[in-house]
């Protein structure tokens, strides 16, 4: 069994990996939680009985954490795990708010040219940092990393995603720093994946502490990671209130300058802006109609502005008739205004997107366009589908209504607000649209437990998908494995180009692939794409070094102070 199993320092394979029984956290006893909570209003206040405060970063998150366990992180609108696990664990590499590699546990990022990728991409290496110690002063070594990627395929863990890292058929560690994978054939993304920024991003674990609580599923860390090797280390949560963060003394940077973060759970955007109006948070993001009333408030704010990876579009599950049909699709996405969209809601601070690229990604091709907003057009197209206005003016066919169930999170403004214009939209078409409610918690849940959109809950549904570093998108498009392919879609030439892009190491190659890619999906209309968001952040006067990246805020949390 995993659980019993010593990970050998020296090599891994992927063969012969056991499984042990599942589980659940177990819920905190009542002394636990009044515990907890006086840790965390201590930590937050910064005080004791006899000691000043402490310096403090305070920002907030629009859910509890699904698992604090980078393992086990669960892709939402928020964000939320990924942000979180970006504070007390370091990747491979980061990116930088320009998109320029950072190298953080490893020395340089794995090349042809450097010597760390082979040249038939098959074997990667990779340089740990001297010095990297855990945060309890255990030394980072190739063995945590081998552990944790036999944790990341052990079919007994529920990660949310291997795609990759099943291609890794052995690795080795020559020494102590030094690890190298081998795969079973040359996968493109690989080094813009493996322990980075991919689609499902993983983060090296700390094997001397999880050897010990197996099954991982069930382990303590997974709501306590006391240990870890980045710049702040956890120190507690109490549920559906805050969590809270101490700087890291052993951080490879050095302890970072504010000793404290006190990030609060905060689900209802108009709270959040009202905290940091009132100076109890030091920043947030905020919409682009918040950005807007804050500047003519000439609150004393600051901004940041980050292009993001993220991509909004309303799925559309195909295998819910109407749905189904192509042409219904296709009269769908007419009946939408999205520019409308972009420059009412967004205020023209999220571009309309027409493909999972976002814009800065060098496969991003400006020339796929679905179909335009042409509401006669659109109609014409219903009827010709057999849709056609009855009573009232819904459309039928066969005596059965157009109805449709549009699903949404209220975490945020900019989605309700797009959600309530869609519906108006196709009523004006014809279609009986209700909207209805999920927390951004339970929408994204997996469908063993609850989650809407896994489980194909719903006909359409507003959904930020966060991109990887790579442009390969098959767990949004793929018919198999596609993670997050919410809508159900599967197109055979589809499968067969993601395939040869994932495996072409030409970049014109891969590109023209997914230029193909785009153009096909344009015209088969799974997803209405709306925008590629410019996040806007509003932060306090007072802090200083704060540069949210493409992917999280928090990502150079080492840099962050107070003035």
């Amino acid at each position: 069994m995993f659980g019993k199993e010593t990970v050998p320092y020296h090599v891994y394979s992927a063969q012969g990996l056991g499984r042990t029984p599942g589980g659940r956290l177990q819920p905190m006893s009542a002394f636990g939680r009044r515990a907890t909570l006086l840790a965390a209003l201590t930590v937050a206040c910064g005080c004791g009985p006899s000691t000043p405060p402490v310096p403090t970063i305070r920002f907030d998150i629009a859910a509890d954490p699904a698992n604090l366990n980078p393992l086990f992180a669960h892709p939402d609108a928020g964000n939320v795990d990924q942000t979180l696990a970006h504070l007390a664990f370091e990747p491979f590499y980061d990116l930088d708010p320009a998109g320029r590699t950072v190298p953080e546990l490893v020395t340089d990022v794995p090349s042809v040219s450097n010597g760390g990728l082979s040249a038939d991409g098959r074997t990667i290496v990779y340089h740990l940092r001297p010095g990297l110690r855990w945060s309890d002063g255990v030394p980072l070594t190739a063995k945590d990393v081998l552990f944790t990627l036999h944790a990341i395929l052990d079919p007994a863990n529920p990660v949310p995603s291997h795609e990759g890292y099943d291609l890794i058929d052995r690795a080795d560690a020559p020494s102590a720093l030094v690890v190298r994978f081998h795969l079973r054939r040359a996968w493109a993304p690989a080094v813009a994946t493996f322990f980075t920024y991919g689609t499902s991003p993983q983060y090296v674990l700390p094997e001397h502490v999880l050897r010990a609580q197996a099954p991982l599923e069930r382990a303590a860390f997974n709501a306590a990671p006391t240990v870890g090797d980045g710049p702040y280390t956890f120190v507690s949560w109490t549920r559906g209130d805050r969590l809270t963060y101490a700087a890291n003394p052993r951080y490879w940077r050095g302890a970072p300058a504010v000793a404290r973060l006190d990030v609060r759970i905060v689900p209802d955007p108009q709270t959040n802006l009202t905290l940091l109006q009132s100076g109890a948070l030091d920043f947030n993001l905020v919409a682009p109609a918040q950005w807007a009333a804050l500047r003519r408030s000439g609150a004393a704010l600051r901004y940041a502005q980050a292009p993001t990876a993220l991509i909004a579009g309303i799925a559309l599950n195909v295998t819910h008739p109407p749905l189904d049909d192509p042409r219904v699709r296709r009269a769908l996405v007419q009946s939408i205004d999205r520019a409308g969209i972009s420059a009412k809601i967004a205020l023209g601070r999220y571009p309309v997107a027409d493909s999972d690229r976002p814009r800065f990604s060098w496969a991003y091709d400006a020339g796929v366009r679905e179909p335009a907003f042409d509401p006669p057009a659109a109609d014409r197209a219903f009827d010709a589908a057999g849709w056609l206005r009855g009573v009232g003016g819904v459309r039928r066919k066969h005596g059965v209504p157009l109805e449709l169930t549009y699903v949404q999170f209220p975490e945020t403004t900019t989605g309700v607000r797009t959600a309530e214009v869609v519906q108006r939209e196709l009523f004006e078409r014809g279609l009986d649209v209700t909207l209805k409610s999920i927390s951004n918690a339970q929408l994204f849940l997996p469908a063993r437990e609850g989650g809407a959109l896994a489980a194909g809950r719903f006909d359409l549904a507003y959904v930020p998908w966060a991109m990887g570093a790579d442009p390969d998108d098959r767990f949004l498009l793929g018919c198999a494995g596609g993670a997050k392919n919410y809508m159900r879609y599967c197109d055979p030439a589809v499968d067969r180009l993601e395939a040869e892009a994932a495996s072409e190491p030409d970049r014109a190659k891969r590109q023209a692939a997914y230029e193909e890619i785009d153009r096909r999906v344009a015209r088969d209309v799974p997803i209405v794409y709306l925008f590629n968001p410019t996040y806007i952040y509003a932060y306090a006067p007072r802090l200083a070094g704060f540069a949210p990246n493409a992917f999280v805020p928090t990502w150079n949390a080492y840099a962050w102070r107070l003035k």
